[in-house]
């Protein structure tokens, strides 16, 4: 870990939501939902499509947010993405020296979902200064070591994501990052939680 990283994951443990009051929700009963992920690639900016599209067709959830971080220059940032209020991306030019967005993400943050769910298996730093500062009511996320008190809700880690790490199948990550995924929709879709 290089010294901006420390100082970043510094600035990281003192940041919280100005105004959030917590509660919790089902995806079955959320009329709002932000999803926070890092982009990959077309295909998988199809894939998170397709979950927006899931939330708001198959469990009426009315607003589906969608924050990415592309890990680049704005000059490098894929064509496919769009700047859009509520949602779309931001990029390395973004973010200030030690990590920490600055651009492009304080409509996100404030808004206030009633569920933040974290895609990314591994933490990725400035998403995670967007789902510590942000109003949502519930944050949901798989479960990371690093960072274990960042959710409101951890989603464990599934024996079969355990025997993919561990050498199954490991050249194929996006497989990993679909179990886990699915997982994550199937708890907060079929809990009790009011």
């Amino acid at each position: 870990m290089n010294w901006k990283e420390r100082i970043g994951r510094w600035y990281l443990s003192r940041t919280k939501a100005e105004s959030r009051i917590p509660s919790s929700c089902s995806l079955r009963n959320a009329q709002s939902v932000g999803l926070l992920y890092l982009e990959r690639d077309h295909e998988f900016y199809r894939t998170i499509k397709s979950i927006a599209k899931h939330l708001r067709d198959d469990l009426g959830v009315k607003n589906v947010s969608m924050l990415s971080f592309v890990n680049d220059d704005m000059k490098n940032t894929p064509g496919w993405l769009v700047r859009k209020l509520g949602g779309g991306f931001f990029c390395k030019s973004d973010l200030n020296w030690y990590g920490r967005p600055i651009n492009e993400v304080q409509q996100f943050v404030e808004s206030d979902f009633d569920i933040l769910i974290d895609l990314e298996l591994e933490p990725v730093l400035p998403l995670k200064y967007i789902l510590k500062s942000s109003n949502a009511k519930m944050k949901v996320g798989p479960q990371q070591l690093d960072f274990p008190s960042d959710y409101d809700i951890n989603i464990g880690i599934s024996p079969v994501v355990k025997s993919l790490e561990n050498g199954v199948d490991k050249n194929d990550d996006m497989a990993i990052w679909k179990e886990q995924t699915e997982r994550t929709f199937h708890f907060i879709t079929e809990a009790n939680i009011q």
